[in-house]
């Protein structure tokens, strides 16, 4: 029987009321994802999209003490235990739970004005399950229950601060189609990382960042999580060390 919690190096997350537990994904997206510096304003805006038990957002609430955070989940016993992991956290006070479909958020109970956050994060729940072989990409910008690439970067798209940038991550195949949708709404790509999972082996997943500039390069990147033994790299190792229990390495 798997665990109902996981416990980080600064706080713990219980799971076993969420749909989706802790996981690479998740750990590896609030790893990765950085706000850009803010000037002239008292504390920066952070948004996760789709929270679940509340990983991503208190990993960023680490990194970023001084933000403000909201976050935001549909599925009401998810919503409801990233509410009690966020008050059990060191950091009640900087991160809010909403409990709503993003749409229905954004519709009806509008977070903060347009142009406000400074970061951007989304774990997208897609049903991988259901992927029709053909076209794919396509496929996984649909199953995605009512959070499809579309509605996403469309609510994204006028939250975002001028200077802020969007992270995700995703199936690497979807990766070029979801940067299609991001162009539409004048949101580019800045940064990008392929996510190996085994050394060796083909890219499962993409990290990407988007922003409001065209910038003339892409920053690229590769990350591989663990070597053929199946121990984390020390590429991966220093990227979450800050978050992850030291025995975690052993």
């Amino acid at each position: 029987m798997s665990s109902p919690s996981f416990r980080f190096r600064h706080f713990e997350i219980f799971h076993d009321k969420c749909a989706m537990k802790v996981g690479m994904d998740g750990v590896t997206l609030g790893a990765w994802a950085v706000s850009p510096e803010v000037a002239n304003v008292m504390e920066r805006r952070i948004l996760d999209i789709g929270t679940g038990s509340g990983v991503v957002a208190l990993m960023l609430a680490q990194k970023y003490p001084e933000a403000l955070i909201d976050a935001v989940e549909k599925d009401i016993p998810a919503a409801f235990q990233a509410v009690q992991n966020v008050a059990a956290s060191p950091w009640p006070e900087t991160v809010q739970v909403y409990q709503g479909s993003f749409p229905e958020i954004m519709s009806h109970l509008p977070l903060k004005t347009e142009g406000e956050y400074h970061l951007i994060v989304c774990n997208p729940p897609f049903f991988k399950q259901d992927l029709k072989p053909i076209n794919q990409a396509r496929s996984l910008a649909r199953h995605a229950d009512d959070l499809d690439f579309a509605t996403l970067v469309r609510g994204v798209a006028p939250l975002l601060h001028p200077t802020g940038l969007f992270s995700v991550i995703l199936p690497f195949e979807a990766g070029e189609i979801f940067e299609e949708y991001c162009y539409e709404y004048h949101l580019y790509l800045q940064r990008s990382c392929r996510l190996l999972s085994v050394a060796g082996k083909a890219p499962k997943r993409v990290l990407m960042s988007f922003g409001r500039e065209r910038l003339e390069a892409v920053q690229r990147e590769e990350l591989t999580v663990a070597d053929g033994q199946g121990s984390y790299t020390d590429q991966y190792r220093h990227l979450t060390e800050g978050y992850y229990l030291p025995e975690a390495f052993n």
